[in-house]
């Protein structure tokens, strides 16, 4: 028994450093990241790594506590679900080392990986506001209003959307389940064996969109959106009756209008905090969605379109719910796809001059050493 147990963490350890160097590519673009983010940060006369605490609080609770309880339920779940007379089997591979592995190096990545990552966005996010400040916010919205027929587009969707009811489930699916969909969508490609083949490419496409829409974009055409607008312009009266309305209806767990007081008095006190940050166009919360939604139509086409039908509900949801301008969410839509297309035929590219699948993992693989003879001399 003792040697069998000896075996089987020798085994999980070794896979489990095959797994890590199998994410290296994922390590050095966001090392990347960390060290030019930081630059720019501490170029603007603030901490690069204030919100590392929290995050590392935040992190510790959903990944290295929460995360494994949920999927040791889960699959236990779809085991007794699924399975019948191949239960054990079942049970045996879910365990075995190979699947051990992947989770661990999977946990490591949210930590090593997606943690200092989202630290360091939230960061640079939070610089950039220069001098100027907030230039582009009565230019986005007059585009807005000129391209949808010299009419405010919230003003439409409150002609037929403003009941308290929808604002419960606009709330609760914009400020909150969004969140949680993503988080679960990346730990699943992050843990899962079954996400071996896109895995790389996803985390890559997935902090790209976070860089060049949610830094580079948003910094050259930095606006606040229209829950801010009489803060950056002075002009109150635009939004005024939109957030009267939200601001007698919205209340709750998820209300919005206590999150984007939130994030103004970061940004008036020169603070950073978890989500700190305001930048309007283009939408994160667009971007990540489309990209999913692309994802997802890869494995299953069936779920497309059910994944399409919610960007454009978070596309409403976001002008509904006055954090966006519409043209912030058709910018993300295009931005997220343009990003999406062009790094798998960046993926594909490589694999024609040999860069396969198989071939990289086999540049990362750590040689297996030749077992003992247990056979006498």
């Amino acid at each position: 028994m003792r040697k069998f147990v000896k075996r089987r963490m020798r085994e999980t350890a070794r896979e489990t450093l095959r797994c890590i160097y199998a994410d290296g590519p994922i390590y050095g673009f966001v090392a990347l990241y960390v060290i030019a983010g930081s630059a720019f940060v501490m170029a603007r006369g603030q901490a690069p790594f204030g919100m590392l605490a929290s995050y590392a609080l935040t992190w510790t609770k959903l990944y290295l506590l929460a995360g494994p309880i949920i999927v040791l339920v889960l699959g236990i779940v779809r085991i007794i679900h699924q399975f019948n007379s191949r239960r054990q089997l079942a049970f045996r591979t879910m365990f075995s080392p190979r699947a051990i592995s992947r989770f661990i190096a999977g946990t490591l990545l949210m930590m090593g990986a997606l943690m200092p990552f989202v630290t360091t966005f939230s960061a640079v996010k939070s610089a950039l506001p220069g001098p100027g400040g907030y230039l582009y916010d009565v230019l986005q919205a007059d585009i807005d209003r000129f391209i949808h027929f010299g009419v405010d587009p919230w003003v439409w969707l409150y002609d037929v959307a403003r009941f308290d009811m929808v604002l419960k489930l606009v709330e609760v699916n914009y400020n909150l389940l969004w969140m949680v969909l993503w988080h679960a969508i990346f730990f699943w490609v992050a843990i899962s064996r079954r996400a071996d083949g896109i895995r790389v490419r996803y985390a890559i496409t997935f902090f790209a969109s976070w860089i060049l829409i949610g830094n580079i974009f948003a910094g050259f055409f930095l606006s606040a959106g229209p829950a801010f607008y009489g803060e950056v312009t002075g002009d109150f009266d635009r939004f005024a009756r939109q957030f009267a309305w939200l601001n007698a209806n919205s209340d709750g767990l998820t209300a919005t209008v206590d999150f984007q007081g939130y994030l103004w008095h970061l940004y008036s006190e020169g603070a950073q905090g978890i989500g700190s940050g305001i930048s309007a166009f283009p939408s994160m919360h667009v971007a990540v969605v489309t990209l999913n939604a692309w994802v997802i139509g890869e494995a299953s086409p069936r779920w497309a379109g059910i994944a399409w039908v919610y960007v454009a509900f978070i596309v409403l949801s976001s002008t509904y719910l006055g954090w966006h301008y519409a043209i912030d969410g058709y910018a993300s839509t295009l931005l997220a796809t343009a990003i999406y297309w062009a790094i798998r035929a960046l993926f594909s590219v490589a694999s024609r001059f040999g860069l396969t699948r198989r071939q990289v993992a086999a540049a990362y693989a750590i040689p297996k050493r030749p077992m003992p003879s247990t056979t006498p001399a």
